[in-house]
């Protein structure tokens, strides 16, 4: 392995936590499965879930439905009530530490992804494999909603070497390619063999922020406003329009709407007519019959009319940026301008307001604004208080510590971690946190995220969150634990403290949560805490090798009676 490869090696396994894995190649593989689905997936996610661990042929699997990383079936349906379609990609990797490409071994690795696709695969599966054919299965049994397009299929294969175009390896990837079209179940089939300069790069890019030139001509300077540096109105071409949603490979860039409260909705009546005037011709009265859009940026640079945009966010728009995208190719697209706001500013209270205030024009729910909420605000500054082995960091926004290298990343914690865990510990339904998180807060209702609610109580339901995840990593709990963790959170306060828990807008939950936070801050004593908890779940008739059991209620309702029981002897 080359020195610059290794320094990034290193550098990622210092900020995900992993110096216990001694072992290079899963390093490697570790590595490789970050770089790629970052990549794909603009959100925090755990490095495990992606890690197919054992199998053969494969180290790396994500499958993303509507533009989120799914593990579970409930997902699925969640996000298909929610925008009445899906959309997947499966994303396979293979990583390899040796200095050049093995037509052997990505014969091997493209023989596992058609078996894995097979109706009766014929490879041994571990148990992560085997929990995602369940979910390939289950997404294929809903193909008469995949109204986009079948799923898409990409393989990355990766060396520390460098890729030549070497005829043997091409027939190879040529005839892999071939194999995996032929079964006729996907839109596409890409493939991608990566050497050491392109791992490098794809490392390099999950620590940036997104950055796009565009000429803006046509623009007025809006008068000076409180809590912002600059601000504009007008309307660009979609040619310069184009530049700010898709990215080098001709896709939209998610990470760019992870602010607008609601993902694109499909053919909604509202998309339909936006995409029916377009298609009729009516280019030039684009600009007079849609609202537009609302960017804001924290950094601009401007020379003339020639903009630089940093780090933004399209936070109203995502309806019209989608349809605009899937029309990208027709002819006279071009001659379509788009009404545009755009503000910079890194006033925080002030984007929410912006966001906020530009969503509820339009038919948004209350749940959908949830994140944007006073508490959340609230939630934040709370983390960032905190510091030492307690520290944790409160990710509102995608990617918004990626340019920080002192932030380690398995101590971000995101907003559907941060729901689950709440569900999880204090409204004790870890058996419903398998499902999207949208789906989850919509049923929580006021339950969550309430005004009067102290912080605290959420922050040390995701300190015990971190802390398990951190005691698995270091081996001394079996991983075969982390399936059941948000059951073993719901567990944590009965094994932690003799006292209720008490209200969470009530002045005793400081003390409630700190006496708690004590044990989990001290490693012996959080270990031995989590170790109760594993063996009581030993001590009771659960399948632990089962996933679907922890999705079961009957089974938190039998671990809360084993607590009522052992508290009636007491």
């Amino acid at each position: 392995m080359d020195a610059i490869t290794k320094n990034l090696l290193n550098d990622f396994i210092s900020n995900q936590e992993l110096e216990n894995i001694t072992n290079e190649s899963i390093q490697f593989e570790y590595f490789c499965n970050y770089s790629i689905v970052t990549r794909e997936y603009s959100e925090t996610f755990d490095i495990e879930s992606v890690s197919t661990g054992s199998s053969t042929g494969i180290d790396g699997l994500a499958i993303l439905v509507n533009g989120r990383l799914v593990e579970s079936k409930e997902e699925i349906d969640d996000l298909l009530s929610s925008n009445k379609y899906l959309e997947a990609t499966f994303i396979f990797v293979q990583a390899k530490t040796s200095s050049s490409f093995n037509s052997g071994e990505m014969n091997t690795f493209f023989f596992a992804v058609q078996d894995f696709f097979n109706s009766q695969p014929t490879l041994p599966q571990n148990e992560c494999m085997s929990a995602r054919t369940e979910i390939k299965n289950y997404l294929y049994s809903k193909s008469a909603s995949m109204t986009k397009g079948l799923p898409q299929c990409k393989l990355y294969y990766v060396t520390t070497g460098n890729w030549n175009d070497d005829q043997t390896l091409l027939a190879v990837c040529g005839a892999g390619k071939t194999s995996l079209e032929g079964m006729n179940i996907f839109e596409s089939v890409t493939l991608n063999q990566l050497g050491a300069p392109e791992i490098q790069k794809y490392y390099h890019k999950t620590k940036e922020v997104i950055s796009r030139d565009i000429t803006f001509s046509n623009k007025v300077v809006m008068p000076e406003i409180f809590g912002v540096n600059e601000a504009y109105i007008g309307t660009i071409n979609f040619i310069e329009f184009k530049k700010l949603i898709i990215d080098d490979e001709d896709k939209i860039l998610p990470s760019i709407f992870y602010e607008n409260v609601r993902a694109f909705q499909g053919e909604n009546p509202v998309n339909l007519k936006i995409k029916n005037n377009l298609d009729s011709g009516e280019f030039d009265k684009f600009v007079v019959l849609n609202n537009g859009v609302t960017v804001v940026a924290r950094n601009i640079v401007a020379a003339g009319n020639k903009f630089t945009i940093n780090d933004y966010q399209i936070v109203n728009g995502c309806q019209t940026s989608h349809v605009l995208f899937g029309l990208r190719d027709k002819a006279g697209m071009d001659n379509v301008n788009i009404p545009i706001k755009l503000i910079v500013s890194s006033n925080e209270e002030l984007i929410n307001q912006i966001i906020t205030a530009t969503n509820s024009q339009t038919a948004v729910k209350p749940e959908e604004l949830e994140a944007l909420s006073e508490f959340q605000k609230k939630l934040e500054h709370y983390y960032d208080t905190t510091k030492d082995v307690g520290k944790l960091y409160y990710e509102r926004r995608s990617k918004q510590y990626n340019t920080n290298p002192t932030v380690t990343k398995t101590r971000i914690i995101n907003i559907p971690i941060q729901i689950k865990c709440f569900a999880a510990m204090f409204l004790r339904e870890p058996h419903k946190v398998s499902r999207y998180y949208g789906a989850i807060i919509k049923d929580l209702g006021g339950k969550i995220f309430a005004p009067d609610h102290n912080p605290i109580a959420y922050y040390l339901c995701a300190y015990a969150y971190f802390r398990f995840d951190q005691i698995i990593r270091s081996g001394n709990i079996d991983k075969k634990y982390k399936k059941c963790k948000f059951h073993i959170l719901m567990m944590l306060p009965f094994l932690a403290s003799e006292d209720k828990v008490p209200s969470l807008n009530s002045s005793s939950i400081e003390k409630y949560c700190v006496a708690i936070l004590n044990d989990l801050t001290d490693s012996d004593k959080s270990l031995n805490l989590f170790k109760r908890a594993t063996d009581l779940l030993d001590s009771m008739e659960i399948n632990l090798d089962d996933r679907d059991e922890f999705k079961k209620q009957t089974i938190t309702e039998l671990i809360l009676r084993q607590f009522i029981l052992e508290a009636s002897k007491e």
